[in-house]
């Protein structure tokens, strides 16, 4: 998928090595090992220091390496609803409605990786900075929202995603279960419609500009 932003660009590199962790974790994984971060490194042929920067411990890397092969098989569906014809409205729509779908359907395995990934063991970080999670979500917001890039400026694209970004994923599940005490019903359209007022506040900013 192409996005059209640099804001977005300069993380494809990023992605394709911490693809190439989680693939060679696999494939050590499914040996029948359980390997370290720096066995990983040297499977996918990557610098121990930079393996590290993605995956401070092994329980870290190796919560991802399952939540990966849990979810995978699901994901396209989600990217598939940021491409539907229609309205850029119509389209973020439909991609909050099957992000929706696919966090409810794996949320066990989503809580169980995320319970590891902000909060892991102290003396595994070795006093480094947790390291930035996928941005899976800001690529196929991009996408649902291609509709708008000549009606908006980059910066209002990139504030406007990342403002999104709230209303999708796990945390949003958080939030509106066991915060806000609501079903998954519930819970849904209450981020479609703030999904929804979003991209309207943007539109109308655009306009005045």
């Amino acid at each position: 998928m192409s996005i059209p932003y640099e804001f977005y660009g300069r993380m494809k590199q990023k992605r394709r090595t911490r693809a190439a962790l989680i693939a060679a974790a696999e494939e050590l994984v499914q040996a029948g090992h359980t390997p370290t971060v720096a066995q990983i490194a040297e499977k996918a042929e990557v610098a121990k220091s930079t393996a590290y920067r993605y995956f401070p411990s092994q329980e870290i890397l190796l919560a991802e390496v399952f939540l990966v092969k849990t979810v995978a098989p699901d994901q396209p569906a989600v990217y598939a609803a940021a491409c539907i014809s229609g309205t850029g409205a119509e389209r973020l729509d439909s991609v909050v409605k099957a992000d929706h779908a696919f966090v409810i359907k794996h949320e066990h395995a989503f809580r169980a990786a995320l319970r590891v990934m902000i909060a892991p063991d102290a003396a595994q970080l070795r006093g480094k900075a947790l390291p930035r999670r996928p941005a899976n979500r800001l690529r196929y917001l991009a996408e649902a929202l291609a509709p708008y890039r000549a009606q908006l400026s980059s910066e209002q694209m990139e504030r406007l995603v990342m403002a999104l970004a709230m209303c999708v994923g796990m945390e949003s599940i958080l939030v509106m279960k066991d915060i806000c005490g609501l079903d998954a019903t519930s819970a849904e359209g209450v981020k479609r419609w703030a999904a929804s007022a979003l991209l309207d506040a943007t539109l109308r900013e655009a306009g005045a500009s």
